[in-house]
């Protein structure tokens, strides 16, 4: 795989490094490093290189650019194909309270799958993936087996049944039983069934919620209830123009709420 990774100065530079360490060695072919703000800032690429901890066969790239981080990243993501770009959030915690300050701006805009490192650096052993219930789910799968392989980590895969508030409880299934759901014969539970086996293939522990509720809640609450390490995500279905104008911006949503790690997979062309 071929991974960009942000490694100059930021809040949470620290943190990035030390996730990515967790597995980066295990799954890269090739490693770009790069910072923004100029030369000054190259002999931080050298000390990624040293916490990083990646093996000789890795081959390495060192790239240090004029102007802000965010600059950085998208001028050399736009240089090359990269599989995965990480990078820490670039908010200071109170600064994603203040208006007009989205955390998903840079992720939007870049071509690959993301992986936004915030919080306390923790070893990866869970992760949720968050489903819409249709077929991008196997993308984010995709991904997210790409780093809990060479952990050992369990992936959770959820699928919330949105419920709306009482404008739309027309919308709003009669059912709320996980079991059922489950068991049942929807297009969504076919998929995460489907999800399920393809992990479990790659000898992945799997195991499958599904909540009912206002979907960017539930989403949070299994987070922390079941005190996850990287939440991934997938993209929500939306079957018609109103479930698009309700969820279109459930990822910017979850990019500034979610304290822990974030992993966005890779945008599929649309239907």
């Amino acid at each position: 795989m071929n991974l960009l990774i942000y490694a100059g100065p930021g809040p949470w530079r620290d943190e990035a490094l030390a996730t990515a360490a967790q597995f980066v060695g295990q799954i890269a072919t090739s490693v770009t490093l790069v910072t923004g703000g100029g030369i000054r800032n190259m002999e931080l690429l050298d000390d990624a290189v040293v916490r990083l901890h990646l093996p000789p066969d890795v081959a390495v790239k060192r790239r240090v650019v004029e102007g802000s981080p965010q600059e950085a990243i998208l001028m050399v993501a736009d240089e090359s194909v990269y599989d995965l770009v990480i990078f820490g959030r670039f908010q200071r915690p109170l600064e994603r309270l203040l208006p007009l300050r989205r955390s998903d701006t840079l992720t939007r805009r870049l071509r690959s799958a993301v992986l936004r490192v915030s919080g306390p650096v923790r070893p990866v052993r869970r992760i949720l993936l968050a489903s819409g219930g249709d077929q991008h789910t196997f993308a984010t799968a995709r991904h997210a087996a790409l780093i809990a392989t060479p952990l050992g980590a369990s992936v959770t895969l959820l699928h919330v049944v949105s419920q709306q508030p009482v404008v739309f409880e027309a919308l709003a299934p009669l059912a709320s039983d996980e079991a059922a759901f489950l068991s049942g014969d929807t297009p969504e539970a076919a998929t995460l069934r489907q999800a399920a086996a393809w992990l479990r293939a790659q000898g992945i522990d799997v195991a499958l919620r599904v909540r009912f509720g206002l979907v960017l809640d539930q989403i949070l609450e299994e987070l922390h209830e079941g005190d996850y390490d990287i939440l991934a995500l997938g993209t929500h279905h939306a079957a018609g123009p109103l479930d698009r104008v309700l969820l279109e911006d459930l990822t910017g949503d979850l990019l500034d709420r979610c304290p822990r790690t974030v992993l966005v997979a890779r945008r599929i062309p649309h239907d």
